[in-house]
């Protein structure tokens, strides 16, 4: 590719018959095969394949292995030689060669060598949950229960964004009340605690299962 300068183009330069370069915004003017950059693979800082998601808070070390014009692929870079750009701050950003989750959605990463920018490598940022309904059968919103001994209700728990991990734990705030889930038997009691029988007698025994909301 010809280079031009204010529209008009320049030849190589030439001195006792061999070429001289220039660099143009940090590229060489007139590269040869083992100096052109064809492409960029983004990477992580091993050389293995990016992740497709990164957690809430989530950090990733980042590196690139540039292709030549002659064929051969260039070391891996980390820090040295290579420059990472995110390309939406808003979903994540970078210093260095760390990515550092910012927000939920799509992380697109670049990187730059020999002035070179590579295709932006996409990344899934996950979403952070922002609050949490929890509603009754009907759908309707559930803000407190009243409840009898024995009595139960099935609620639903909803985190909201949609999109963000609908993973959650359930607890209530004096377990000898209530309790989240199925309840588990803590014990059996006896009443009478002995008996002895005849030859023919029968007796009746009470048993209980503790505590007394248990099945």
């Amino acid at each position: 590719m010809p280079a031009l300068y204010a529209g008009k183009r320049i030849s190589k330069p030439l001195l006792g018959g061999h070429t001289y370069n220039a660099m143009l915004d940090g590229r060489l003017v007139w590269p040869v095969a083992k100096d052109a950059v064809v492409s960029i693979e983004v990477t992580d800082d091993k050389g293995k394949a990016l992740p497709k998601s990164l957690a809430v808070s989530g950090t990733l070390k980042l590196g690139a292995k540039a292709t030549y014009a002659d064929g051969h692929v260039g070391d891996l870079l980390t820090t040295k030689g290579v420059t990472f750009t995110s390309r939406d701050t808003s979903t994540g950003t970078v210093s260095g060669n760390t990515l550092t989750w910012r927000h939920g959605g799509t992380i697109l990463v670049t990187a730059t060598i020999d002035g070179f920018t590579s295709a932006a490598a996409s990344i899934a940022s996950a979403y952070a949950p922002e609050s949490i309904t929890v509603t009754d059968g009907s759908g309707a919103t559930v803000t407190a229960l009243s409840l009898r001994a024995g009595e139960s209700l099935k609620l639903q728990v909803r985190v909201l964004p949609a999109s963000a991990d609908q993973t959650f734990t359930a607890i209530t705030g004096d377990g000898t009340v209530a309790v989240v889930g199925d309840v588990k038997p803590t014990g059996l009691t006896v009443s009478p605690e002995s008996v002895t029988l005849s030859v023919d007698e029968t007796a009746t025994l009470d048993v209980s299962v503790l505590p007394a909301y248990a099945p």
